[in-house]
C-alpha cells in the first residue's frame, strides 16, 4: 500500500536476532499504537494521526461502512467513524489495518494466513466475552489482536520456517513455543513481549502477548484471562494458528466463566463458529481483497 513506516524498531545490534530483519511498523498505525496508552486522547487527536496517511485512512472508512459494523448511515470521514464507532473501536480498525498491512505478504501463505486469521478470531471471541463479564469490549478485541504480535512478527522475518513448524503440528503434537526456541533462538510470547515494550504501547497489552499460553487461573477473569481464554476458544473454533498439543473442549471455556457471565454468552459452539467466520469474512472481503 506504500504507506510511510516508522523508526520504531531498535537497530539491529539491540534486536533479538531472530528479528534482526523485521522490517518496520507502517508509521500511522505505530502512531495509533502510541496513543494507546494515552487516555485522554481525543477524537480529532486520533482522526488527524489517522489522516496523515490518505491509503489508511481511506482503508479504515471502507472497514467502518462494512458489514461487520453494519451501521445505519454512510461514513465519510475519520472523525465520523469514532463519533459513530466510539474511539476505542476506531483504534481497534487501524490497528487491524496496520497489521493486516504488515503481513501481506505473508498472507500469500496458507498456514501463514492461518496466523492471522487467528489473531481475528481471537479478537473477535475476546469481545463476547468481556461482554459476557461486563468488561470494556474494545479494549478487550485490542488485548486479543495483539496477543500473538511475536507470532506475526517471527512469521513474516521467516515465512517459510514458521509455516514449516505449523506443517509439522498438523502432523503430530508438537510443543510450539519449545520449537520456537530451537529455530528461532525465542518463542512468540517472548517476542511479543518485546515487540510490545519496542512498540511503547501499554504494559497490559506487553502481559498479555508474554504470558498468554500460561495456565489459567481459576476464579480470575482480568484482561489477561480474558485473552488465554478467547485464543482457546478461537483454537476451538477452528481457527489454530498451530494445532495445540492438547486440545481444549469448549466446556472447559464454560466452565471458567462465573454464573453470571455464563447468562451472557452464547453456549452453542456452531453458532460461535459461524458468527467469528462470519466477522473475518467481512474483514477479508473488505481489506483482503481490495486492490493495492
Amino acid at each position: 500500500m506504500g504507506h510511510e513506516k516508522s523508526t520504531l524498531i531498535l537497530e539491529p545490534s539491540t534486536k533479538p536476532w531472530a528479528l534482526i530483519n523485521l522490517p518496520p511498523f507502517p508509521i500511522v498505525a505505530a502512531r495509533v499504537m502510541q496513543l494507546l496508552s494515552n487516555d485522554t486522547t481525543g477524537l480529532k487527536e486520533l482522526a488527524d494521526v489517522i489522516r496523515a496517511d490518505v491509503a489508511f485512512a481511506s482503508e479504515i472508512l471502507t472497514l467502518a461502512n462494512s458489514a461487520l459494523f453494519a451501521t445505519r448511515t454512510e461514513i465519510t470521514t475519520i472523525l465520523q467513524a469514532a463519533a459513530v464507532l466510539g474511539l476505542n473501536r476506531v483504534k481497534g480498525i487501524a490497528m487491524t489495518i496496520g497489521l493486516r498491512s504488515y503481513l501481506t505478504d505473508s498472507l500469500r501463505m496458507p498456514a501463514l494466513l492461518a496466523c492471522w486469521r487467528h489473531s481475528l478470531a481471537c479478537a473477535i471471541a475476546c469481545e463476547d466475552l468481556a461482554y459476557a463479564c461486563r468488561m470494556e469490549r474494545d479494549a478487550a478485541y485490542l488485548a486479543g489482536l495483539l496477543h500473538d504480535i511475536g507470532r506475526l512478527a517471527i512469521s513474516v522475518v521467516e515465512p517459510v520456517a514458521y509455516a514449516e513448524l505449523i506443517h509439522e503440528a498438523d502432523e503430530g503434537p508438537v510443543d510450539a513455543l519449545s520449537r520456537e526456541r530451537e529455530l528461532f533462538g525465542l518463542d512468540h510470547c517472548q517476542a511479543g513481549k518485546w515487540l510490545a515494550q519496542q512498540w511503547k504501547i501499554p504494559a497490559h497489552f506487553a502481559e498479555v502477548a508474554e504470558r498468554h499460553h500460561l495456565p489459567l487461573q481459576p476464579g480470575k477473569i482480568d484482561i489477561l484471562a480474558i485473552v488465554q481464554l478467547g485464543c482457546r476458544l478461537a483454537d476451538i473454533l477452528g481457527f489454530a494458528a498451530v494445532r495445540p498439543a492438547r486440545p481444549v473442549r469448549f466446556e472447559e471455556i464454560l466452565d471458567q466463566l462465573p454464573q453470571t457471565a455464563l447468562q451472557r454468552f452464547d453456549p452453542d459452539r456452531d453458532r460461535l463458529a459461524l458468527k467469528v467466520a462470519t466477522k473475518i469474512n467481512s474483514i477479508d472481503i473488505s481489506l483482503l481483497e481490495r486492490p493495492h
